[in-house]
């Protein structure tokens, strides 16, 4: 079992990306460090808000790829063409080339406790602060439920006078006012408060209700539930800490402009200081201890400007800080480096046909142990000069007349290619379905081998790389090898006279994981000496003569597997659904795979082959739907999920120069 959802570069994302909105609201506020509190707190404010709007509106805001410099490592890049996991294990105490195909075993269920490990700590944080937000609300609604309506005439006519429905409280329990509420605002104040000398009552309520005015109690509450979510952000825990600081001197400020003096109102705070307030995380009130000594040095500065902030400027920096936090929500970073072929992985599948000298040693087989290998470490550059990278001698590319295509069924790369000449009849740089030249060169056979069994979604470019064919001839008296012509030496044609240039992007989006189903896996392994399965990542070793290669085929209505893993499996899969299939089962042996599937449920426009050459198994007119069909016959499960997406981006391209 693994993590749904991919966290890490989720949670990356929400960390630089805050950190740029709150690291300009620190940066705003000092600047404005000689301007009025109530400025500052309005910056605080609408950063918050902002950040919220652009959290809920991420999912439907267009997405933009910023691409980063090779110096900037902000994340990992992707591989030009990444290799399937191999599937064996060297055998301890064999040469260097003895390796064995793996004895087929029964999978386990395992729990992937790294892949959990970020979600859970996330989780816990923020399932820690959301309940202290929770339980401090409650304590509010119980205080609310056992005090008693304040009867003072004077007191509630002062409250009248600012035109909102305010309520007045009082409570034994309390040794401070607090005041809290959104709709309907309540003044919470301790017993004897009407007993207090009028000035000393005017201020507090001044105060107070200034608070209401600037509706401090949702900015408080927002920026409680933003900790909690992003709790991981330390620039959160200051703003959160100065959002309050400038939400009290504002209101300060507010009393000094009303008439109070300055002297009497610092000598009330000392006050109201001492006394014992309410233990709440969000309630807003005169007694803050955490900024007192600020507080006061405020209040005797006389040069300190102490102007409040209208409607109509919050509105405006409100739809500023939106204008900037919704394009920041939907950019996200790549990273462009040229699509390289991936080299060869050491620990590939070893073919039946090196059985032969691995059976002497039967002990050591049966006690060889299935592993997936370890991800090979990045190689390190060389410091001389890079080799020349191979291209043909002769290309001739001539544009094929409108509506001219290879036909329906028929491979792109003519069936006339030999090792040394290829010849392309009326190619098409990248369909609709994500095939064409790009996907051979960049993906498919990358390398110059068969690189991978998945389709890669081809993204930018103008229409005519979708539309227009053209018909190439190509030699080289090196005489590579037909997937060598088809990867490698394709780029160079792509390059020189297509002008292209492309990047690969890893992106998080929808995909289906293959999963083990409820019972064990009805899968049946690959007999020894039935054919020899195909390498994925590395040049295919030369057959004997009485040997053939494994055909691994989709059809509109099945897979036909004669030997091949299910990662192999999940990459065909990817080409009949709507989206990639990523392999999550942890099987790595080889197996005879025969899949038949109503064709209702096959999304992809390109079958491995014609239907009539199918085999009979995979023409059954009464098949399940592919879900249905791989949970009764195989006994997996496709889950929809999050998962790692790579994307080809065409940065430019240009028609191809005359021969």
């Amino acid at each position: 079992m693994t993590s749904p959802f991919e966290f890490a570069p989720v949670l990356f994302a929400v960390f630089w990306k805050s950190g740029i909105a709150l690291g300009s609201a620190l940066c705003i506020s000092r600047m404005l460090r000689n301007r009025s509190a109530d400025l500052r707190r309005m910056v605080f404010s609408t950063t918050i808000v902002a950040m919220l709007v652009a959290a809920a509106a991420t999912p439907m805001l267009p997405r933009w790829t910023a691409v980063t410099p090779l110096w900037l490592h902000l994340q990992r890049p992707a591989p030009a063409a990444v290799a399937e996991p191999s599937v064996t294990r060297a055998i301890a105490g064999d040469a260097a080339e003895l390796t064995a195909r793996p004895v087929p075993q029964t999978p386990s269920r395992q729990i992937d406790l790294t892949a959990w490990l970020i979600p859970s700590i996330w989780f816990a944080g923020a399932a820690m602060l959301l309940t202290r937000f929770v339980i401090s609300l409650w304590r509010l609604y119980r205080i609310r439920k056992t005090s008693d309506a304040v009867t003072d005439a004077g007191l509630l006519a002062n409250v009248a006078r600012f035109g909102r429905r305010v309520r007045v409280w009082r409570n034994d329990a309390i040794g401070a006012p607090v005041t809290w509420g959104i709709v309907w605002p309540t003044v919470l104040v301790p017993a004897g408060f009407e007993d207090l000398p009028a000035e000393s009552r005017d201020a507090v309520m001044r105060h107070e209700l200034a608070h209401i005015q600037a509706h401090d109690f949702l900015f408080r509450g927002l920026a409680e539930i933003a900790h909690a979510l992003i709790w991981f952000q330390p620039l959160m825990w200051i703003v959160r800490r100065q959002l309050r600081e400038e939400q009290e001197l504002a209101c300060d400020n507010r009393v000094l402009a009303a008439g109070g003096k300055a002297s009497a109102y610092a000598k009330l705070l000392l006050d109201w200081d001492a006394r014992r307030g309410m233990n709440s995380s969000i309630a807003v009130g005169i007694s803050h201890g955490s900024c007192l000594k600020r507080r006061l040095y405020a209040l005797l500065d006389t040069d300190l400007r102490r102007d409040a902030v209208g409607g109509a400027a919050v509105a405006g920096a409100l739809l500023l800080a939106l204008a900037a936090a919704l394009p920041l929500a939907a950019i996200s970073l790549a990273q462009a480096i040229p699509v390289q072929p991936a080299a060869a992985q050491a620990g590939q599948p070893v073919h039946p046909a090196r059985l032969p000298a691995l059976r002497q040693k039967p002990a050591q087989l049966a006690q060889a142990q299935i592993a997936p290998p370890p991800v090979p470490a990045p190689a390190p550059q060389p410091a001389a000069q890079p080799a020349v990278r191979p291209r043909f001698d002769v290309v001739s590319i001539r544009p094929c007349k409108p509506g001219v295509s290879s036909g329906p069924g028929t491979p792109t790369y003519g069936g006339d290619s030999s090792p040394g000449r290829l010849h392309i009849g009326c190619g098409i740089l990248a369909d609709t379905d994500n095939t064409g030249m790009i996907q051979a060169a960049y993906n498919r056979y990358a390398g110059g081998y068969l690189n991978s069994f998945r389709m890669i979604p081809i993204e930018g470019g103008p229409d005519w790389i979708h539309s227009e064919r053209f018909e190439i001839d190509a030699t080289s008296d090196a005489h590579p090898s037909l997937l060598m012509m088809q990867g490698p030496l394709m780029q160079t044609i792509l390059e020189d006279r297509f002008k292209l240039r492309i990047h690969r992007e890893t992106r998080l989006g929808p995909v289906y994981e293959l999963a083990l189903g409820k019972g064990s896996p009805k899968l049946k392994p690959l007999q020894d000496e039935s054919c020899v399965p195909p390498i994925i990542g590395g040049p295919l070793p030369p057959l004997a003569p009485d040997q053939r290669r494994c055909r691994n085929m989709l059809y509109p209505r099945g897979v036909e597997m004669e030997g091949g893993t299910l990662s192999m499996l999940a990459g065909l899969l990817g080409m009949a659904l709507d989206r990639p299939v990523i392999d999550k089962t942890g099987i790595t042996s080889y197996f005879e795979i025969h899949l038949v599937f109503s064709p209702d449920d096959f999304a992809g426009a390109r079958p491995a082959t014609n239907e009539p050459g199918a085999p009979a198994a995979v023409r059954a007119a009464d098949a399940p739907g592919i879900f249905q069909a791989i949970q009764e016959q195989l006994g997996l499960r496709l889950v929809p999920a999050k998962g790692p997406v790579d994307v080809l981006v065409i940065d430019h391209v240009e028609r191809p120069s005359e021969n």
